[in-house]
């Protein structure tokens, strides 16, 4: 049994007796008073630092734990020898060990250790004396010789898990020992003391870690083969950390101390080793629970802190140890901070495994932070944490790989699911849209037929009611054929997207072309249409005209539709926020009542064509890199708006039709019930430099013209509206040519709408020079003010359209009896016939025996379709060297697949049923010039 016993009173010359020991020495008393003053003195030295007493040996030892019996001695200069240590020079300054491992923080400096033993066995024995856990890489251990201290020689020290040292402890006489080490980081010991068989035996601890150490050794490869077999980069990050840790485990260990490249690199191996870790442990983390997605702000910190491992893994070699391992002990800490923090918060949120992974970084961060607080010298504890950490560590590593299994069949799961889905998905999208482009295909034809039934029959003599009936006809299949467009239409953006195409526009043009396909509805629904270009806008800009008439012909049909009586104001300018390039376009007024724009988009309400109507425009919108929206609030304004990029392209040279200056200094009345009417006359009026005057009645307007005339100043033209409460125009006009005050010749010109306008004499009787149909254009009112104020002859009207060589010879490829009743009457009327082919096996065969100017095909038809009898005729040519002949499809079919099909078989142009006669007209007279120039391209 080992006991601490009392000092002995004899020492010999290799032991300095401390003066706790001298105290109980039995003395004489003539010799007491002689040394009473050393006696003060040696009281005094041992009140300031006493020496522990020696650890006692009464029973053979086995794996003794010595540490509390030991001091330490801090030489931060790396100053102190040897012999000023041993000379008992800085005896108050050893401090007492208090632990069975001692923990001192961080230092980059020597320190001396001492330790006494002293052996009550009553004869010499050798013992062991074991250091450890840490073997530092220049340590050196100083033992008791002839004359002083001499270092422990090659047959006293080796080394078996820890350093073990040999000491001769002769019966009786305590002995000291000296252990100068230099942590170069952090200073952790502790001393044992057994017998040397029982030194040299089996440690099950010892065989625990290897064992601890093989099993992560054999994670980190499961891991890795995962992360390369599946890709999985969750199972690489994490084989990643386990070979870190396993690094920092063996770098630890004081295994490769005494090595002599490795051992003076020990401490950069292990902050490097510890970097890595962290590296390897942020990613399983941010892959594991998808943090970008669930957690971003700790993503953005895990990130952070993963680009901070990175450049202290490449700092380490120039940095300070002490301060290093501190910086790196301090990251550490962090990262098992954020680590659980995600860990919780994806359990919060019932991540999938969120609660496994937060029990895993629980896990495995509580140990870890315990260990950095200890290194850091913040924490003083007796546990093994190096053990600690190997054991959760691998524990944790069991479950996350269990986890990480479970994870990729989950996701392998949802990723079949998604197949499967999407599969379906886009075979029932084929199948809805060669469905739908089936249907719109049967469903055109014989609309054609109707149609161009209906065209040719207005032509022939008829009583008003049969004109009206084939009027009704007309309406009604075209209502039905824009149902039809629509719904293809709607079909192949959201498939294919829009062809955007980049040319010169005209917002004037563009908008009335718009305008015209909704006079007469909007009258019927006693809508007032308001056009305002704003004069700042561009005369030509850069954009997609016909897909720009798409999305104003979408939005006025869907809100002419749903409109009460009122205005509705269409306004063109340019974007307030001033950008570049930026065009509005605002629909606003009275017509549109609150709630118009949630009543489209509600799919409980959708009870005709405008909320695909709508859907179409703002698709378009999107696709011309556009934006748009709208204000739609109670007792509020309502507006819809979209934004489209329309750059602004150099202006055309300025012409008569231009020129403005003519207008300059004219006055001019503007009568209208509408003050918005009023309100955009007036700023383009204005622009043009022009006096204006605005009355909203036509009394008021009356006394005004009499106060003008008085005064000699007379209105150069009055522009007056047709309807408008109390007194209509024809009536305001009938009483300024009669009032006799007014003698000045006025001009009068009378805007109105489209139905109910008055007749050239009605409108000639009451002196009004001219009728202009509302709304009317800017170019177009500007116009005709200086034709009327004698500032410009009349622009002459348009020729007759040109017509086509009656000698042409035409075949007309057409297997529907109908349709072949509408093109061979259509080309009647137009002075021309042609010969017929029902498929195109008896085209080729015509084709080839007979030279055409044109040929008409259509593309779906039995025997042999359009495609393949166009291609066989490009061969056929090609054979013969013969110059193709123009080939147009004419097809019920629409999308834009079957346009590009037709040009790609060789056709020259593609018209979709039904077919108008001004298109038939132009494309006959396109491809049959003499010279056509660039005359291939889509005709629809």
């Amino acid at each position: 049994m080992m006991t601490l016993g009392k000092n002995n009173n004899t020492a010999n010359g290799t032991w300095r007796p401390t003066p706790k020991a001298e105290r109980h020495r039995p003395s004489r008393p003539p010799a007491w008073l002689r040394w009473l003053p050393a006696l003060l003195m040696l009281l005094a030295t041992a009140v300031q630092a006493a020496p522990p007493p020696p650890y006692v040996v009464s029973s053979l030892p086995d794996n003794a734990r010595l540490t509390i019996y030991s001091e330490y001695l801090p030489d931060p200069d790396g100053t102190l020898s040897l012999e000023a240590v041993t000379a008992g020079d800085f005896e108050g300054r050893f401090k007492p060990a208090s632990r069975f491992v001692e923990r001192l923080g961080l230092s980059d400096h020597p320190w001396w250790i001492r330790i006494a033993v002293q052996n009550e066995l009553g004869d010499q024995r050798r013992f062991a004396l074991m250091q450890g856990p840490r073997h530092y890489f220049d340590s050196e251990f100083f033992l008791p010789g002839d004359g002083g201290y001499r270092p422990a020689g090659p047959g006293e020290r080796f080394v078996h898990r820890t350093p073990v040292y040999l000491v001769d402890l002769p019966p009786g006489e305590p002995q000291v020992f000296y252990w100068r080490v230099n942590p170069r980081g952090s200073l952790i010991y502790s001393i044992n003391l057994s017998t040397l068989p029982a030194a040299l035996g089996n440690d099950p601890l010892f065989a625990l870690y290897w064992l601890l150490f093989g099993v992560m050794l054999a994670l980190a490869v499961y891991n890795g083969l995962v992360a390369l077999m599946r890709g999985g980069i969750s199972h690489g990050y994490h084989a990643g950390f386990l070979l870190a840790l396993a690094g920092l485990v063996l770098f630890s260990s004081g295994i490769l101390a005494g090595h002599s490249l490795i051992g003076a690199w020990l401490p950069q191996l292990k902050m490097g080793s510890l970097m890595l870790a962290i590296i390897g442990a942020s990613g399983v983390g941010r892959t594991f629970v998808d943090s970008r997605h669930n957690a971003p702000l700790l993503d953005r910190l895990l990130r952070g802190l993963t680009l901070l491992a990175l450049l202290f893994l490449v700092a380490v070699p120039w940095l300070p140890i002490a301060g290093a391992l501190a910086a790196a002990f301090g990251l550490g800490l962090a990262a098992a901070a954020l680590l659980v923090a995600l860990g919780y918060q994806a359990w919060h949120r019932e991540v999938p495994l969120g609660a496994l992974y937060f029990f895993t970084s629980l896990l495995v961060g509580s140990p870890v932070v315990l260990g950095c607080l200890t290194m850091l010298g913040l924490v003083q504890s007796n546990v093994d944490l190096g053990l600690c950490v190997m054991i959760t560590v691998n524990l944790a590593g069991f479950i996350q790989a269990a986890g990480l299994r479970i994870q990729h069949h989950q996701h392998l799961h949802v990723k079949m699911e998604h197949r499967r889905s999407q599969s379906v998905a886009d075979t029932v999208d084929t199948t809805r849209r060669e469905t739908l482009a089936r249907m719109g295909h049967d469903v055109r034809t014989p609309l054609s037929g109707i149609l161009g039934m209906a065209e040719i029959l207005e032509d022939t003599p008829l009583t008003p009611n049969q004109k009206d009936c084939v009027g009704g006809i007309r309406n009604a299949g075209e209502s039905l054929l824009k149902i039809i467009n629509d719904v293809l239409e709607y079909s192949q953006l959201s498939d294919q997207g829009a062809d955007i195409n980049r040319e010169a526009l005209d917002a004037n043009e563009l908008l009335m072309g718009a305008v015209d396909l909704f006079r007469e509805r909007a009258e019927e629904k006693q809508v007032e249409l308001i056009t305002h270009v704003h004069t700042n806008l561009p005369a030509r800009m850069e954009g997609d005209p016909g897909r720009l008439r798409q999305v104003l012909t979408n939005l006025m049909g869907a809100f002419i539709r749903h409109a009460q009586p009122g205005e509705l104001i269409i306004d063109i300018s340019l974007e307030p926020t001033g950008r570049a390039g930026q065009v509005r376009f605002e629909f606003s007024g009275t017509a549109l009542r609150p709630g118009t724009f949630r009543a489209l988009r509600d799919p409980a309400a959708r009870q005709d064509s405008s909320n695909l109507n709508l859907s179409i425009a703002e698709q378009l919108v999107e696709a011309m890199q556009g934006r748009a929206g709208e204000r739609d609030e109670h007792g509020g304004d309502v507006a819809y708006w979209f934004v489209l990029p329309l750059p602004a392209m150099e202006a055309p040279p300025s012409g008569p039709d231009t020129d403005i200056s003519a207008l300059q200094g004219r006055s001019m009345l503007v009568v209208d019930d509408s003050s918005t009417v009023t309100r955009v006359i007036r700023h383009l009026a204005l622009g043009w430099g022009m006096r204006v005057t605005a009355c909203h009645d036509p009394r008021e307007a009356l006394a005004s013209l009499r106060t003008q005339a008085n005064i000699n100043e007379p209105y150069d033209i009055v522009l007056l509206d047709h309807h408008m409460p109390g007194m209509n125009g024809l009536q305001l006009a009938a009483r300024i040519h009669e009032d006799p005050v007014i003698t000045h010749p006025t001009t009068l010109i009378m805007l109105t709408g489209v139905n109910n306008a008055p007749t050239a004499t009605e409108a000639r009787n009451v002196s009004i020079h001219r009728v202009l149909t509302k709304p009317v254009s800017a170019p177009r009112l500007k116009q005709a003010l200086a034709e009327e104020m004698g500032l410009r002859r009349p622009v002459r009207e348009q020729g007759q359209p040109e017509t086509p060589d009656p000698a042409l010879k035409l075949l007309v490829v057409e297997d529907h009896k109908l349709s072949q009743k509408v093109i061979r009457g259509m080309l009647s009327k137009l002075g021309l016939s042609a010969d017929l082919a029902a498929n195109g096996k008896e085209a080729l065969a015509m084709a080839t025996e007979k030279r055409y100017d044109l040929i008409l095909m259509d593309c779906e038809m039995p025997e042999m379709d359009g495609f393949e009898a166009t291609q066989r005729i490009r061969e056929y040519e090609r054979r013969q060297g013969l110059v193709a002949v123009p080939i147009v499809a004419l097809t019920a079919h629409i999308l834009r697949e079957h346009r590009e099909r037709s040009l790609a078989s060789g056709m020259n142009a593609h018209i979709p049923k039904p077919v108008e006669m001004s298109v038939l007209r132009e494309a006959l007279v396109r491809f049959t010039r003499k010279d056509p120039g660039a005359a291939d391209g889509d005709a629809n």
